[in-house]
């Protein structure tokens, strides 16, 4: 028999099953579309999925963890049609705009709308900007059209599907400077659950985009802005469109107009919104980023942005002593760049200087649909970052799921790569042994990558839809067991939150960094591992949930490059929990390989 006509050696589907619906099935299809309706029924919708997904795989008895069309998927095309379903209504709700962490100055909302845009209360600020007392009326006379415009959609989106974290910007038509508004006029709709009682509110709350010159500068060498380009962006910063930028500066409106579309395709932005949720993102994570109390002064940032070709451009960001052990720093798929924010103190001290690329589909980088090539296509694009940063000799860093990107460009670049570490990095999947060691929550996200990826998009979508919502953090804390180290670290407020931004980070453009991520992180990719031969540090935690310790030593055994360094009473979150020990490590194993010709 061909493999055209093969049958798959496991199915969960009968040939009634279309007709059958056990309680199980039935609560899952309830689940799913309370999810739909209410991203905080993702715990209840994961905890029944879980339960479902677990019970196939039991069934699968004796099957390899192949990718041989006879071994390779759990099918229930009653279950998989509801998933596509619900998946369809995620899409057609869409996300609204994620809240920018750090936007505003921390003071309470300017006025809170009800259903219909009708107003609930405001402050005395709200009447300065819109009248006394405030109305609808006020608020829609004190914007500018296309912000009037803007907000009625948005107020009749969130009428619709209410969900926490939506958000908008809006310009007023005129900033009152008796107002002192921190954006001099930018003003922000979050849909937020309403502070008593049940149900969502519409907050109006002041956008504070700070400006300074090291801005002016970043826009400049990044996006490769003309002075006049950045003083137009500071213009808009302040509110207003381009008639009312025209009426402060003196500047034509046709010639405003010609700026402003050069400056949407230099920073691959559509919209006066878009443009300035990009500037609020680099005064969050550029050079003034010690701003932040995080931050370590010591430690040289900035974000600079590589065109790898084809109108791609991949950002990266360094930071740590600028004369440091160059290591390049190859994001996982769930938390991104999260755990750069805190490591300032530990790469001055270990004497590293970073570099983080971020990968195709996350955050601000390009978008790439490709599944099978995407670790070839990233070991490609960081091959032409090593020239543009003329960086001739490297350690590069794969952290969680970052390794198998590590090893692709290992595999490629050759001489480039003097070494590999992996630090709570994944190894090849093998064994169905290796997906039951792992926490209940990640096994079945894992199963549903590896045996059922039709329904991995609803799946996915669902979790994208928690943590755009104000509960993004019940999202988190169920990825780690009561009681385990990982759990205790997440318990700590600065880590969850730095955490937390890391995963909108990832879905920033939506499930797909995560999906292709999720194929790969479920399969045998040894092949990639094989490309190449240079030495392999492998730093691991003792109680790692999602990678077994035990896994990783086989690993280590079966190839003689290879040397594991275990981290006692450490999980998956050591870089977090311990990130000094781990870079001195990392830098000691750096300096080694350099050093060899």
């Amino acid at each position: 028999m061909t493999a055209e006509h093969s049958v798959p050696a496991y199915s969960v589907a009968s040939p009634d099953a279309a007709e059958a619906l056990d309680p199980g099935r039935a609560r899952l299809i309830g689940s799913i579309y309370e999810v739909v309706l209410n991203p905080e029924h993702f715990d209840s919708f994961m905890a029944d999925w879980s339960d479902f997904v677990d019970q196939l795989a039991r069934r699968l008895g004796e099957m390899q963890v192949t990718d041989e069309p006879s071994a390779r998927t759990l099918e229930d095309p009653v279950i998989e049609a509801h998933f596509r379903r619900a998946f369809a209504l995620f899409e057609r709700m869409g996300r609204g705009e994620t809240v920018l962490p750090g936007a505003g100055d921390g003071r309470g909302p300017l006025v809170r709308l009800g259903r219909g845009g009708v107003v609930l209360s405001a402050g005395a600020e709200a009447e300065t900007l819109f009248g006394s007392p405030v109305t609808a009326e006020g608020i829609r006379a004190a914007l500018e059209p296309d912000s009037v415009a803007r907000l009625a959609a948005y107020l009749t989106a969130a009428d619709r599907a209410p969900a926490s974290g939506r958000f908008t910007v809006l310009s007023l038509a005129e900033a009152p400077a008796q107002a002192a508004l921190p954006g001099g006029g930018l003003v922000a709709a979050v849909t937020v659950r309403a502070p008593e009682g049940e149900g969502f509110v519409t907050e109006l709350k002041a956008l504070s985009v700070g400006w300074s010159p090291a801005l002016s500068g970043i826009l400049v060498e990044s996006f490769r802005l003309t002075p006049r380009e950045v003083e137009l962006v500071r213009e808009l910063t302040r509110g207003g469109d381009l008639p009312a930028v025209s009426l402060r500066s003196g500047r034509s409106l046709n010639t405003l107009r010609a700026q402003l579309k050069s400056v949407f395709a230099k920073t691959r932005t559509g919209a006066q919104s878009e443009l300035m949720r990009l500037v609020a993102a680099l005064v969050l994570h550029g050079p003034d980023g010690d701003s932040r109390p995080d931050a370590a002064p010591a430690a040289s940032e900035q974000e600079i942005v590589v065109d790898v070709g084809d109108g791609r451009l991949m950002p990266v960001l360094t930071t740590g002593p600028a004369d440091g052990l160059p290591v390049i720093f190859v994001h996982g798929m769930l938390e991104g760049l999260a755990s750069l924010s805190q490591l300032g103190p530990a790469l001055q001290a270990a004497g590293i200087r970073l570099y983080a690329p971020m990968r195709a589909n996350f955050g601000a980088s390009f978008v790439d649909p490709r599944i099978r090539e995407a670790p070839g296509l990233f070991a490609r694009d960081l091959g032409i970052v090593l020239q543009s940063l003329n960086l001739p000799r490297v350690v590069l860093l794969g952290h969680m799921a970052g390794a198998i990107y590590a090893y692709a460009a290992a595999g490629r670049l050759g001489r480039a790569v003097a070494g590999m570490v992996g630090v709570a990095g994944c190894v090849p999947i093998t064994s169905i042994e290796q997906f039951a060691a792992m926490t209940p929550r990640q096994r079945a996200v894992a199963y549903t990558a590896r045996f059922a990826p039709a329904l991995l998009p609803a799946v996915l979508r669902a979790g994208i839809a928690q943590i755009d919502s104000s509960s993004a953090e019940k999202f988190m804390t169920p990825l780690y067991p009561t009681g385990s180290r990982d759990r205790e670290v997440v318990s700590r407020p600065a880590i969850a939150e730095r955490i937390i931004e890391g995963y909108r980070y990832t879905v920033a453009q939506g499930q797909k960094a995560f999906q292709i991520d999720a194929w790969h992180v479920t399969r045998d990719w040894s092949a990639l591992v094989a490309g190449s031969d240079c030495p392999l540090h492998l730093i691991h935690g003792e109680l790692d949930p999602v990678v077994s310790l035990r896994s990783v030593r086989e690993f280590a055994q079966a190839r003689a490059r290879a040397h594991v360094i275990e981290i006692e009473g450490e999980g998956q979150l050591l870089l977090y929990a311990k990130p000094g020990p781990v870079l001195a490590e990392v830098a000691d194993f750096a300096r080694r390989c350099l050093a060899t010709p």
